[in-house]
This record gives C-alpha cells, structure tokens and sequence, in this order.
C-alpha cells in the first residue's frame, strides 16, 4: 500500500489536489507537495493528526503562513499541518505582562493589538505580516530590533507541545535567577524547542514575555558614498551604544543594489544622488524631554561621511511607516525576481550568516569577492548590520547560475565559520541549509541531537528532511 492511499482514509485531512497544491510553496522558491493536508481547529486533533500518522510512518510537516525563506514548512510528500485555523488570543495579562496565545495567530495583527495596553511584544520579524506566532517559535525568528531585544527565544515563558508520538507536553522556564541542573540547553527546555523546525513538536499554546512599552520612538535614514562609510558609521554607533550614550533598537543596512530596489516605492523619501548606501536607525526615547539624541546622531553621521543634511528623521507614525516600507520592499521585490526566474530552473538564495560585529567589514569585503568571483550574477546586501548579521541575497536567473549561487553560499558559511560566526542567524537550517551543518559542529553535536529528535520523535514523522538529512 503506497503512502497516499494510506492518507485517503482519515477523516482530518483532506487529499483534494487544489488543497494540496495551496500548501506546496513558501518564500524559499521551492515546491513541496504535499500528499494531504490538515487543517485542525484545536489540539485534541492534533493529538489525534499524530498518533495516526506516527501509527502509519506518515511523514508531518507542520506549517504557519509559510514565510519561510529555507522551506521549513513544505512536505515533500506526507502531510501537511497547516496550524493557521489555530488562532486564538487564550488569555492576556497586564499584569503579569504575559500573553497565552495558539500557533496560527498573525504576528503582526497581534502586536498591534497590543496598543493602548502600555506592553509590547519585541520580536519584529520583517515579515511579521506574513508570519504566525508559531512560525516565528519554530524559527526562533529576529528581526531588525533584536539588535536590542535579541530573537524570539528570550521572549518566550511557556509552550505546550504535541510530541511524536502524540503525547502532549508542556514546558515553563524556571523563574530562579540561577540554574545548574544538568546539560545547558535542558536546563530550560523551551530553549530545546524554539528553533526546532517542528522536528521535536508541535507547539499548540504559547506563553509569552510582554514588556513595558517605551514612551516612543523616532526612526531614521542616513545616505553614505560608499559601503565602506556607512559600516564605519554603524560599528561607531555601535561603539557609542556600549558607552552608553545612544540607545538604537536597530541598524539596518542598505546597500547600492538593495536602494536601486527601493527607489521605485512610492514614499515621500529622497534618496540623494550618488548615494551608494544607506542605514536604517531606530531609537527609543527615554521621555517626553527626550529628543533621542539626535545632536549626537549627526554627529556620528558627519564624521563617518555621510550626507548628513540629507538624513531622513521619522519622528511620527506616518513618516515611520514609511521607512519601514522600503525596508520591507527589498526582500519582497527580490522574491519577486526569484519567482520569475523559476521557469528557467533559477530562484532566489538567501543567506542569513552572521558574524562577530568586528570581523563584519572584512567579512563582508571578502563574502562580495566570492559571491562576484564564483556566481557573477545580480547580488544585494542589506539587513541586520549591528548584530554583524547582514543578508546576502543572490538572484539566479537560470538553473546553471543556481548552481554557481549554491558554491558561493557554501563558500560564505564556511567564511563565517571561520571568523567566528553562524551559518544562520535567523531563518533556521530548513531543508535548505542542512548541508552548511557540518561546518558549524562537529559531527558528535549532530549526532547528539539526533538523539534528542528520536526520543521525542519516535517514529521519526516529524518534519522530515528539516536540519537533518
């Protein structure tokens, strides 16, 4: 009996080809088909979803809103968990300044709700629109303002969990200031499983940490002549920010391909003639007298080069937004280009590599000579320059130059490797990334967490293919 006939008789999936094929893609540029597709509204049939799967050695994938840019959440056969009907606010409160919340709520819908409760929830992946809480678990996602409040990890209190073999689990951080229990890691294992890609479980409800919000903040957009001054400018603000005289959330780096992207979206922003890069800023005010320290801003921006007098200051929501809308139509208008070129065998290819902020100009000089020298195509240079986390993305318009993109990717994770960093920092191994692995561990810290993975994960049905092989 082959694989799909075993899936045609449950009455919690659905094997209806237009089904199927609308959960078979995500940012990645790949195809994942899946066999059937699931659509639970509660856990009691995610339970259920699992111990028959698991029964039948059915492969399952869990899935949000597939903003994936390394296919995480694609089935290549087998089935498709699709938690987006699992969208429930449970409970939220302000006093404890926690939220209970299911895996299919919109990231984005859900900060925003948050406004007018004096909280807020830190972590702003760039796709937060196109993102569910449970993705952004699963990935451990960032964004630009973990330059300040790190990744989803530190902002998570509790999870409940469907396991492998559809047990249910659930997991709370220890509240003591001190802990040394066992292996780091253990210790708390909601740290265990954030980031896991769904290989471990599958999340059903989570706990998270709410913080004060600020009084407000303003953002901002300095143009540079060159790349090298605008990484000048960031590694001083970065300085200045460990002195204690700034307080960025973020500092976003656009490079001269990134602006060329940019410059078409209708916005009020002026982009200054030969400007060849630009950061992003963002500072919270400490108070009403607070002018976030603008005086100081300029003057870092004037001695690191830039064009100083042309620097845009977003102090209201409206001309905020604004910035953020280029910031955000630079990996859209790239995934744009990527789906185009997939007649042609081509996509797009994202890294998310990071490395230590002083290694980042020379990181950054050397990763652009590979990337020009083994693919030669169309390349951009933009993201989360102040955690030493910048985005390369590589355009490979036909299935030759895909294979040329693919060799600089590796060669540039190996680099970071080298200098000291992460093969990725933000979008998680996915199915796309599994390879760079081994140049980050050693091969008994693989195997160790294979281990991990086979006892939660009996059967081995759980994301397939997701950081292992």
């Amino acid at each position: 009996m082959g694989q799909e006939a075993r899936l045609n008789d449950h009455p919690l999936w659905t094997t209806d080809p237009a089904v199927r094929q609308a959960y078979s893609e995500d940012a990645s540029g790949l195809i994942g088909l899946p066999d059937a597709v699931a659509r639970p509204k509660e856990e009691k049939e995610i339970v259920e979803i699992i111990r028959a799967c698991a029964a039948r050695k059915i492969p399952v994938t869990p899935q949000g809103s597939r903003s994936s840019t390394v296919a995480g959440p694609l089935a290549f056969g087998g089935l498709a968990l699709s938690l987006e009907g699992m969208d429930r606010v449970i409970d939220l409160d302000l006093v404890h300044r926690l939220a209970i919340v299911e895996p299919g709520v919109n990231l984005g819908e859900f900060k925003r709700s948050l406004a007018g409760t004096g909280l807020f929830y830190a972590p702003d992946p760039t796709s937060e629109d196109e993102s569910t809480v449970g993705g952004s678990i699963a990935a451990n996602a960032s964004g630009a303002r973990s330059y300040r409040y790190g990744s989803t990890r530190g902002h998570i209190r509790a999870l409940r969990v469907v396991l492998g073999d559809g047990s249910v689990t659930e997991v709370t951080r220890s509240r003591a200031s001190k802990n040394t229990a066992g292996y780091f890691g253990f210790q708390d294992p909601v740290d265990l499983l954030v980031g896991s890609e769904g290989t471990l479980g599958i999340v059903t409800r989570a706990t998270l940490d709410l913080l004060p919000a600020p009084p407000g903040f303003l953002a901002a957009m300095g143009f540079f002549p060159s790349l090298a001054e605008a990484l000048g400018f960031a590694l001083a603000a970065d300085e200045s920010r460990r002195a204690g005289r700034l307080r960025p959330r973020c500092l976003e780096l656009f490079d001269e391909g990134s602006l060329d992207l940019i410059r078409p979206v209708e916005t009020g922003i002026k982009i200054p003639e030969g400007t060849r890069a630009a950061i992003f800023f963002e500072q919270e005010y400490a108070g009403e007298d607070d002018d976030g320290g603008m005086e100081d801003w300029y003057g870092l921006l004037e001695a690191s080069g830039a064009y100083a007098d042309a620097t845009v200051v977003a102090a209201n929501e409206e001309r905020q937004t604004e910035l953020r809308k280029l910031r955000h139509a630079i990996p859209a208008g790239m995934n744009e280009k990527g789906q185009a070129a997939r007649d042609m065998g081509g996509r797009k290819l994202s890294t998310d590599w990071a490395v230590p902020l002083d290694e980042l100009p020379r990181m950054i000089e050397e990763a652009s000579r590979i990337v020009r020298d083994t693919f030669g195509g169309f390349f951009i240079r933009y993201g989360h320059i102040g955690n030493g986390h910048p985005h390369f993305n590589l355009l490979a318009e036909d299935a030759a130059a895909l294979e040329r993109a693919r060799e600089a990717t590796h060669r540039m994770a190996l680099l970071a490797v080298e200098r000291g960093g992460t093969v990725t920092a933000e979008h998680g191994v996915g199915k796309v990334k599994r390879e760079y692995l081994k140049y980050q561990y050693p091969a008994w810290v693989v195997e160790a967490m294979r281990a991990v993975k086979r006892r939660l994960d009996p059967a081995g049905v759980l994301a397939p293919g997701n950081i292992f092989e």
